[in-house]
Parts: C-alpha cells; structure tokens; sequence
C-alpha cells in the first residue's frame, strides 16, 4: 500500500522533531562535558585556588629603600678628572659636595659654580648642575626612599593581617595593585630627578671649548650615587609592574573560575532543560 501525503506528513515533521530533540540532547551532554571536565580542574571548596603571590614584596621594598639611602648618605656622587696647569687632578665628591680629603681645586668650581645672580649669557654654569644640586636631589631622593620604605612596612603589616584573616584574592589582587601604582610613582620620581646628572653629558661635550679656554682639559664626570639610584629605580619600576599584571591575571582567573564553577551548578542542578 501506497503511503497518503497525511502520512508522509506525520512521517516528516515527527522526523523533524526527533532531530532537534537529539541535537538538544547533544548539546547539552557535551555542555555537561566541558563543565564536568573543568570541574575536575577546579579546585575542592575551602582550598585556595593558587598561593597569593607577593607575600613578602614589603620586606624586599624595606629593603631596597634602605640600600638606596645608604647608597645615598655615603657613595660619593661625583668622581671628577681632568688635566690643568698643575698636573692631573681626580677627586670623589659625596652628598652636598663634600670632599672627603679636604681638597678643593678652583677648576671644579669654574665648572660647577655660576658666580653671578641671575646670570644669562655669561653664566659659568656650562653644564646645567651646579653645586647646590649635590644637597637638593639627595635630599629629595631620600625623602622618596623613606616614603617606600614606610609603603613597605604598610604592605607587610597588611601581609600579615591577611595571613589570619584570609581575604580575597580580588581584595589582596586590589590592594597589591595600588602598592604597586604608589612604588612606580615614586621610582619614577627619583629616576628623573636623577637623569639630570646623565643629561649633562650634553651639555659638557658642548661647551668643552669654553671649558678648555679656562685651561681644564680632558675633563671626566662620573656621577656614581645617581647612576646607581637610577638603576634601582628601574628595576623597582620593572619589579612593580609585574606585580600589576601577575595580580591582575590572577583576579581575571579567579573571576572565570567563579563563572565556569556557577554553569557547572546550574548544570548539575537540572535548571538547563
């Protein structure tokens, strides 16, 4: 017997519908998979999901602002050579232009020293430093340097209240995050306070003519305190950074475990039908 199109029909739309029940089904086993292979992954409830990283970045930024100020206090800032009338001269120069031997040439302060007020074209300052900037930037490098050091003892004193009160990691992440902004701020601070002894270089092969003309040849400057500041502002730089990003990865992390934890509820709940 011949089928009638009444039959065909049923045949048809049943088939149709048989289909899109299984590619439901379908859908949702391999949804279940993926959740319940995730799951797997994730860790059980009332474990951390990863060690909170940093833990002891207070103490190392104690640290290094302690090494930076003794850097400062007693690493001569300026080793200076150069040939005159009287044969070689090389001196160390520290913090507020002290000489530590007591000796102190005239040729120096013709490079340094600017011997009118509110000179223009004669001034004698041929390379943009003078002597008064050997007291100004320490000091102001060390008041950066005290400021990290306390931005130190606040993330450590804030390390061990987590340790027993167990906060977040979205609030941990946070707050790392801004201890962070605060050392770049800082860091960035001394690194240009401190360029300005590299900039003169500039300057000094500049105007090595009128320098000369004064009877100083060869002249070598070699600012030891700064050079060693700015190298630690940028590695303190560097180090901060990463800091941004590793707590920054970890709170995106933790939010997409959270999501992929909440489908796996649903999931396992029956809610998807």
């Amino acid at each position: 017997m011949n089928p009638t199109g009444d039959d065909v029909d049923d045949d048809f739309f049943s088939n149709i519908g048989k289909s899109k029940k299984s590619m439901k089904e379908d859908v949702l086993d391999e949804t279940f998979k993926k959740a319940e292979k995730l799951k797997r992954v994730r860790p059980k409830e009332g474990k951390k999901i990863s060690e909170k990283p940093f833990r002891k970045l207070g103490i190392v930024i104690i640290i290094i602002a302690i090494i930076s100020l003794i850097i400062i206090n007693y690493l001569p800032w300026m080793y200076v050579r150069y040939n005159a009338e009287n044969g070689t001269v090389e001196e160390f120069y520290y913090r507020d232009f002290i000489n530590l031997e007591g000796d102190y040439y005239d040729e120096v302060d013709y490079i340094f020293k600017s011997p009118c007020t509110n000179c223009t074209n004669n001034s004698k300052n041929f390379i943009g430093v003078n002597i008064d900037d050997f007291s100004n930037v320490p000091a102001t490098a060390s008041y950066g340097f005290l400021l990290l050091a306390l931005l130190g003892l606040i993330f450590t004193i804030f390390a061990i209240i987590d340790k027993k009160q167990n906060f977040s990691i979205e609030i941990v992440s946070f707050i790392h995050i801004i201890f962070a902004i605060a050392g770049i701020l800082i860091s960035i601070a001394v690194l240009i306070l401190c360029t300005k002894f590299l900039g003169l270089y500039f300057l000094l092969y500049y105007n090595m003519p009128f320098i000369e003309a004064s009877g100083v040849y060869n002249v070598i400057l070699v600012f030891l305190g700064p050079i060693f500041l700015i190298i630690i502002s940028i590695v303190i730089i560097r180090v901060t950074i990463t800091v941004i990003k590793i707590n920054f990865n970890e709170f995106v992390r933790k939010m997409r475990s959270d999501k992929t934890y909440s489908l796996f509820s649903i999931l396992n709940q029956g809610r998807i039908k």
